[in-house]
């Protein structure tokens, strides 16, 4: 019985050994990228090794699911959500929550177990952490503390080590004095054919809004045609707003000339 049992082990370790030399190969076929250099050898090789833990697609991990920050793995919120999803459990967002306070219910599907996170501006301050970020999108980094701290306290299993954001696994470093190495994808640029899209979009806007949109553009790369894709995201959405609120201005104003 026990040489069938040291057998296994040993087979074990030889498919171990396997998989791990079959991910180094798949690291260094990926540096080969100038998208995945950043990253270097081991941050790729981490982040493959931990999304096969995870059960997540190890691309999806690369690309954005998985940050590796001074031999640290952590995960975005996004991804959270979703593996603690996949599993049946649920994340709720309280409707009282706002750019104040982000206040998440979870669930487990499997022991009805509940717990409640809240984080607020107040909390982040008090951190020293309540700037950038938080003044530009306080929603959504609000979101992101409480999410983390969800996941690691009621769903420790589904994460399993990796329940820190980017922005966190920064802050341990520096709160440790250590000099802080990320290794990150760099940011995707969209193309000149898009950007040359959300200027001929401005162009049907008003001059003083034109104006104050190309500044905000021009201090993202706008100048060099280089726009990240968030920025871009970002203002394609609003300038797709304020189009419709001056088509319905129109109307309105079509409506009145009608009825005088």
């Amino acid at each position: 019985m026990n040489k069938e049992i040291a057998v296994k082990d040993e087979l074990n370790f030889e498919t171990m050994l396997s998989d791990i030399d079959n991910i180094q190969k798949m690291s260094q076929k990926l540096m080969m990228s100038k998208h995945y250099q950043a990253m270097g050898e081991a941050g790729i090789f981490a982040i493959v090794q931990k999304a096969k833990s995870l059960g997540m697609n190890p691309l999806e991990a690369l690309n954005g699911g998985l940050y590796y920050v001074n031999g640290k793995v952590g995960m975005s919120t996004e991804a959270m959500a979703s593996l603690i999803r996949q599993q049946g459990h649920s994340v709720s967002k309280d409707p009282k929550s706002d750019n104040n306070i982000c206040i998440l219910n979870g669930k487990r599907a499997d022991t009805g177990d509940t717990w409640t996170i809240r984080f607020s501006m107040d909390d982040a301050r008090k951190a020293g952490i309540a700037k950038h970020m938080y003044e530009k999108w306080p929603a959504i980094m609000l979101y992101n503390r409480a999410m983390s701290a969800l996941a690691r306290q009621l769903f420790p299993d589904i994460i399993k080590g990796a329940g820190y954001t980017m922005d966190e696994l920064k802050e341990i470093s520096a709160s440790k004095g250590l000099e802080v190495v990320e290794n990150e994808l760099p940011e995707e640029i969209v193309s000149p054919e898009a950007i040359h899209e959300l200027l001929h979009m401005l162009g049907r806007t008003p001059a003083e809004y034109q104006n104050r949109v190309i500044d905000f553009l021009n201090k993202h790369g706008l100048i060099d045609d280089k726009i990240p894709v968030g920025i871009y995201t970002q203002t394609h959405d609003r300038v797709s707003k304020k189009l419709e609120e001056l088509a319905t201005e129109v109307k309105e104003e079509v409506k009145e000339v009608e009825s005088e």
